[in-house]
Protein backbone atom coordinates (compact mmCIF):
# COMPACT_ATOMS: atom_id res chain seq x y z
CA UNK A 1 0.00 0.00 0.00
CA UNK A 2 1.47 3.33 -1.10
CA UNK A 3 1.71 6.03 1.55
CA UNK A 4 0.77 9.60 0.66
CA UNK A 5 1.55 12.66 2.78
CA UNK A 6 -1.02 15.46 2.51
CA UNK A 7 0.37 18.82 3.62
CA UNK A 8 -2.67 21.02 4.18
CA UNK A 9 -3.90 23.27 7.02
CA UNK A 10 -7.59 23.28 6.00
CA UNK A 11 -9.30 20.36 7.76
CA UNK A 12 -12.10 20.22 5.16
CA UNK A 13 -9.57 19.80 2.35
CA UNK A 14 -7.69 17.09 4.25
CA UNK A 15 -10.96 15.16 4.79
CA UNK A 16 -11.86 15.54 1.11
CA UNK A 17 -8.47 14.29 -0.17
CA UNK A 18 -8.31 11.51 2.42
CA UNK A 19 -11.71 10.19 1.36
CA UNK A 20 -10.70 10.10 -2.31
CA UNK A 21 -7.35 8.45 -1.68
CA UNK A 22 -8.53 5.83 0.81
CA UNK A 23 -11.15 4.64 -1.70
CA UNK A 24 -8.16 3.80 -3.94
CA UNK A 25 -6.42 1.96 -1.06
CA UNK A 26 -3.74 4.56 -0.42
CA UNK A 27 -2.49 5.07 3.12
CA UNK A 28 -2.92 8.75 4.02
CA UNK A 29 -0.90 10.71 6.57
CA UNK A 30 -1.02 14.46 6.93
CA UNK A 31 0.75 17.53 8.27
CA UNK A 32 -0.86 20.91 8.87
CA UNK A 33 2.31 22.97 8.48
CA UNK A 34 5.61 22.93 6.65
CA UNK A 35 7.81 22.14 9.65
CA UNK A 36 5.83 19.00 10.51
CA UNK A 37 5.82 17.97 6.86
CA UNK A 38 9.62 18.11 6.65
CA UNK A 39 9.94 16.05 9.82
CA UNK A 40 7.56 13.38 8.50
CA UNK A 41 9.31 13.23 5.13
CA UNK A 42 12.64 12.62 6.84
CA UNK A 43 11.48 10.13 9.48
CA UNK A 44 8.51 8.40 7.84
CA UNK A 45 9.14 8.93 4.15
CA UNK A 46 5.97 8.62 2.04
CA UNK A 47 5.65 7.52 -1.59
CA UNK A 48 4.24 10.90 -2.65
CA UNK A 49 3.64 14.36 -1.16
CA UNK A 50 0.53 16.41 -1.94
CA UNK A 51 1.49 19.94 -1.00
CA UNK A 52 -0.50 23.15 -0.62
CA UNK A 53 1.28 26.44 -1.26
CA UNK A 54 -0.30 28.45 1.56
CA UNK A 55 0.68 27.07 4.98
CA UNK A 56 0.68 28.70 8.43
CA UNK A 57 4.48 28.74 8.85
CA UNK A 58 6.72 28.32 5.80
CA UNK A 59 5.06 28.13 2.39
CA UNK A 60 4.86 25.09 0.15
CA UNK A 61 7.60 26.41 -2.14
CA UNK A 62 10.09 26.39 0.74
CA UNK A 63 8.98 22.90 1.82
CA UNK A 64 9.54 21.64 -1.72
CA UNK A 65 12.92 23.34 -1.93
CA UNK A 66 14.12 21.77 1.34
CA UNK A 67 12.96 18.30 0.32
CA UNK A 68 14.85 18.62 -2.95
CA UNK A 69 18.05 19.53 -1.09
CA UNK A 70 18.03 16.03 0.43
CA UNK A 71 19.76 13.68 -2.02
CA UNK A 72 18.17 10.67 -0.32
CA UNK A 73 14.73 11.88 -1.48
CA UNK A 74 15.60 12.32 -5.13
CA UNK A 75 12.75 10.10 -6.36
CA UNK A 76 10.03 11.42 -4.02
CA UNK A 77 7.22 12.94 -6.15
CA UNK A 78 5.81 16.27 -5.01
CA UNK A 79 2.40 17.32 -6.33
CA UNK A 80 1.42 20.92 -5.67
CA UNK A 81 -2.35 20.94 -5.06
CA UNK A 82 -3.50 24.47 -4.40
CA UNK A 83 -6.24 27.02 -4.98
CA UNK A 84 -3.53 29.33 -6.32
CA UNK A 85 -3.19 28.61 -10.01
CA UNK A 86 -1.41 31.49 -11.75
CA UNK A 87 1.24 30.60 -14.31
CA UNK A 88 3.87 32.31 -12.14
CA UNK A 89 3.02 30.07 -9.19
CA UNK A 90 3.17 26.98 -11.38
CA UNK A 91 6.54 27.98 -12.78
CA UNK A 92 7.90 28.75 -9.32
CA UNK A 93 6.70 25.38 -8.05
CA UNK A 94 8.40 23.58 -10.92
CA UNK A 95 11.58 25.59 -10.36
CA UNK A 96 11.58 24.47 -6.70
CA UNK A 97 11.49 20.85 -7.90
CA UNK A 98 7.79 19.99 -7.97
CA UNK A 99 6.84 16.95 -10.04
CA UNK A 100 3.42 18.30 -11.01
CA UNK A 101 0.96 21.12 -10.28
CA UNK A 102 -2.82 20.82 -10.03
CA UNK A 103 -5.57 23.28 -9.05
CA UNK A 104 -7.98 22.31 -6.27
CA UNK A 105 -10.79 23.02 -8.72
CA UNK A 106 -9.70 20.09 -10.88
CA UNK A 107 -11.83 16.97 -11.19
CA UNK A 108 -10.95 14.28 -8.63
CA UNK A 109 -10.39 11.80 -11.47
CA UNK A 110 -7.60 14.02 -12.76
CA UNK A 111 -6.10 14.16 -9.25
CA UNK A 112 -6.07 10.36 -9.04
CA UNK A 113 -4.64 10.04 -12.55
CA UNK A 114 -1.77 12.42 -11.71
CA UNK A 115 -1.08 10.56 -8.47
CA UNK A 116 -1.00 7.17 -10.19
CA UNK A 117 1.35 8.45 -12.88
CA UNK A 118 3.72 10.03 -10.34
CA UNK A 119 3.87 6.88 -8.18
CA UNK A 120 4.42 4.71 -11.26
CA UNK A 121 7.30 6.95 -12.33
CA UNK A 122 8.76 6.84 -8.80
CA UNK A 123 8.80 3.03 -8.86
CA UNK A 124 10.78 3.06 -12.11
CA UNK A 125 13.30 5.52 -10.68
CA UNK A 126 13.62 3.50 -7.45
CA UNK A 127 14.25 0.34 -9.46
CA UNK A 128 16.97 2.08 -11.46
CA UNK A 129 18.55 3.44 -8.27
CA UNK A 130 18.47 0.00 -6.64
CA UNK A 131 20.17 -1.52 -9.67
CA UNK A 132 22.89 1.13 -9.57
CA UNK A 133 23.41 0.29 -5.88
CA UNK A 134 24.34 -3.33 -6.66
CA UNK A 135 27.64 -4.73 -7.93
CA UNK A 136 26.62 -7.65 -10.14
CA UNK A 137 30.09 -9.20 -10.28
CA UNK A 138 30.58 -9.68 -6.54
CA UNK A 139 26.91 -9.71 -5.44
CA UNK A 140 27.46 -6.98 -2.84
CA UNK A 141 26.52 -3.29 -2.83
CA UNK A 142 28.15 -0.80 -5.18
CA UNK A 143 30.42 2.21 -4.52
CA UNK A 144 27.40 4.48 -5.05
CA UNK A 145 25.54 2.67 -2.29
CA UNK A 146 28.56 2.93 0.02
CA UNK A 147 28.57 6.73 -0.27
CA UNK A 148 24.78 6.90 -0.02
CA UNK A 149 24.66 4.83 3.18
CA UNK A 150 27.60 6.60 4.81
CA UNK A 151 25.84 9.90 4.20
CA UNK A 152 22.69 8.50 5.85
CA UNK A 153 24.63 7.18 8.85
CA UNK A 154 26.56 10.45 9.26
CA UNK A 155 23.25 12.33 9.47
CA UNK A 156 21.76 9.81 11.90
CA UNK A 157 24.86 9.61 14.09
CA UNK A 158 25.17 13.39 14.22
CA UNK A 159 21.54 13.85 15.20
CA UNK A 160 21.27 11.08 17.79
CA UNK A 161 24.90 11.00 18.99
CA UNK A 162 25.31 7.34 18.02
CA UNK A 163 28.54 5.47 17.30
CA UNK A 164 29.24 4.69 13.66
CA UNK A 165 32.37 3.25 12.06
CA UNK A 166 33.49 1.94 8.68
CA UNK A 167 36.17 -0.36 7.36
CA UNK A 168 37.89 -0.36 3.99
CA UNK A 169 39.52 -3.69 3.13
CA UNK A 170 41.95 -4.07 0.24
CA UNK A 171 43.42 -7.27 -1.24
CA UNK A 172 47.22 -7.19 -0.92
CA UNK A 173 49.16 -7.37 -4.20
CA UNK A 174 46.03 -8.03 -6.24
CA UNK A 175 47.78 -6.95 -9.43
CA UNK A 176 50.25 -9.83 -8.96
CA UNK A 177 47.33 -12.28 -8.76
CA UNK A 178 45.77 -10.83 -11.92
CA UNK A 179 49.06 -10.75 -13.84
CA UNK A 180 50.20 -14.21 -12.73
CA UNK A 181 46.97 -16.21 -12.73
CA UNK A 182 44.86 -14.16 -15.13
CA UNK A 183 41.85 -11.88 -14.89
CA UNK A 184 39.34 -14.74 -14.78
CA UNK A 185 41.01 -16.18 -11.68
CA UNK A 186 41.26 -12.68 -10.22
CA UNK A 187 37.53 -12.11 -10.68
CA UNK A 188 36.76 -15.49 -9.14
CA UNK A 189 38.89 -14.57 -6.14
CA UNK A 190 37.07 -11.27 -5.66
CA UNK A 191 33.71 -13.06 -5.70
CA UNK A 192 34.96 -15.51 -3.10
CA UNK A 193 36.43 -12.74 -0.92
CA UNK A 194 33.14 -10.81 -1.05
CA UNK A 195 31.22 -13.97 -0.13
CA UNK A 196 33.50 -14.71 2.82
CA UNK A 197 33.41 -11.10 3.97
CA UNK A 198 29.60 -11.14 4.08
CA UNK A 199 29.69 -14.37 6.11
CA UNK A 200 32.16 -12.97 8.65
CA UNK A 201 30.44 -9.72 9.62
CA UNK A 202 27.32 -9.02 11.68
CA UNK A 203 23.91 -9.12 10.05
CA UNK A 204 23.48 -5.38 10.75
CA UNK A 205 26.65 -4.51 8.82
CA UNK A 206 26.74 -3.97 5.06
CA UNK A 207 29.43 -4.90 2.52
CA UNK A 208 30.03 -2.75 -0.53
CA UNK A 209 32.55 -2.97 -3.34
CA UNK A 210 34.56 0.25 -3.43
CA UNK A 211 37.16 -0.38 -6.14
CA UNK A 212 38.29 -3.44 -8.09
CA UNK A 213 40.07 -5.01 -5.11
CA UNK A 214 38.67 -2.94 -2.22
CA UNK A 215 35.54 -3.49 -0.13
CA UNK A 216 33.87 -1.17 2.35
CA UNK A 217 31.98 -2.35 5.42
CA UNK A 218 29.42 -0.06 7.07
CA UNK A 219 29.14 -0.72 10.82
CA UNK A 220 26.29 1.15 12.57
CA UNK A 221 26.28 1.37 16.38
CA UNK A 222 30.00 0.52 16.46
CA UNK A 223 32.83 2.47 18.08
CA UNK A 224 36.39 2.54 16.76
CA UNK A 225 37.72 -0.10 19.16
CA UNK A 226 35.05 -2.65 18.21
CA UNK A 227 35.39 -1.81 14.52
CA UNK A 228 39.15 -2.38 14.74
CA UNK A 229 38.59 -5.72 16.49
CA UNK A 230 36.18 -6.84 13.77
CA UNK A 231 38.57 -5.75 11.03
CA UNK A 232 41.33 -7.77 12.69
CA UNK A 233 39.12 -10.85 12.79
CA UNK A 234 38.33 -10.44 9.10
CA UNK A 235 41.99 -9.89 8.21
CA UNK A 236 43.08 -12.96 10.17
CA UNK A 237 40.34 -15.11 8.69
CA UNK A 238 41.27 -14.15 5.12
CA UNK A 239 44.96 -14.87 5.75
CA UNK A 240 44.16 -18.39 7.03
CA UNK A 241 41.15 -19.33 4.90
CA UNK A 242 41.26 -22.82 3.41
CA UNK A 243 38.62 -21.75 0.90
CA UNK A 244 40.89 -19.01 -0.46
CA UNK A 245 43.89 -21.36 -0.52
CA UNK A 246 41.92 -23.83 -2.61
CA UNK A 247 40.98 -21.07 -5.09
CA UNK A 248 44.40 -19.43 -5.42
CA UNK A 249 47.91 -20.91 -5.54
CA UNK A 250 49.41 -17.62 -4.37
CA UNK A 251 49.40 -16.46 -0.75
CA UNK A 252 46.45 -14.10 -0.34
CA UNK A 253 46.14 -11.53 2.45
CA UNK A 254 44.17 -8.34 3.00
CA UNK A 255 44.82 -5.05 4.74
CA UNK A 256 42.17 -2.95 6.48
CA UNK A 257 41.68 0.73 7.27
CA UNK A 258 39.15 1.72 9.96
CA UNK A 259 37.66 5.08 10.92
CA UNK A 260 34.84 6.34 13.13
CA UNK A 261 32.33 9.12 12.49
CA UNK A 262 32.80 12.32 14.44
CA UNK A 263 31.00 15.66 14.37
CA UNK A 264 33.64 17.27 12.11
CA UNK A 265 32.68 14.91 9.27
CA UNK A 266 29.89 16.49 7.26
CA UNK A 267 29.63 13.97 4.43
CA UNK A 268 30.64 10.54 3.17
CA UNK A 269 33.63 11.73 1.14
CA UNK A 270 35.58 12.89 4.19
CA UNK A 271 35.05 9.61 6.01
CA UNK A 272 35.98 7.63 2.89
CA UNK A 273 39.16 9.69 2.56
CA UNK A 274 40.05 8.77 6.14
CA UNK A 275 39.47 5.09 5.37
CA UNK A 276 41.68 5.34 2.28
CA UNK A 277 44.45 7.01 4.29
CA UNK A 278 44.29 4.31 6.98
CA UNK A 279 44.33 1.52 4.38
CA UNK A 280 47.28 3.12 2.59
CA UNK A 281 49.19 3.27 5.86
CA UNK A 282 48.44 -0.40 6.57
CA UNK A 283 49.83 -1.38 3.15
CA UNK A 284 52.86 0.88 3.49
CA UNK A 285 53.69 -0.74 6.81
CA UNK A 286 53.96 -4.21 5.32
CA UNK A 287 50.43 -5.34 4.36
CA UNK A 288 48.33 -8.02 6.08
CA UNK A 289 47.68 -5.35 8.70
CA UNK A 290 44.81 -3.30 10.18
CA UNK A 291 45.25 0.43 10.78
CA UNK A 292 42.80 2.95 12.24
CA UNK A 293 42.73 6.54 11.04
CA UNK A 294 44.72 8.81 13.30
CA UNK A 295 43.99 12.57 13.48
CA UNK A 296 47.48 14.00 13.27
Amino acid sequence: MEKILVVEDRVSDVIFIKKILEKENYEVIYAENGKDALSIVENNTPDLVILDIVLPDIDGFEVCKQIRHNNNLVSLPILFYSAIKTIDDKLLGLEMGASDFLSKSADERELLARIKNLIKAKKKVDTAISFSFFDTMTNVYSPQYLEHRINEECIRSGRYKRDFSCMLMGVDNFKVINNTLGVITGDRMLKKIAELLVKNIRSADEVCRYKADEFGVIMPETNLRNAFAMAERVRDFMANSDELRSECSLKLTVSCGVSQYNSTLKDAKKLINQLKAALKQAKNEGRNKTQFYSHH
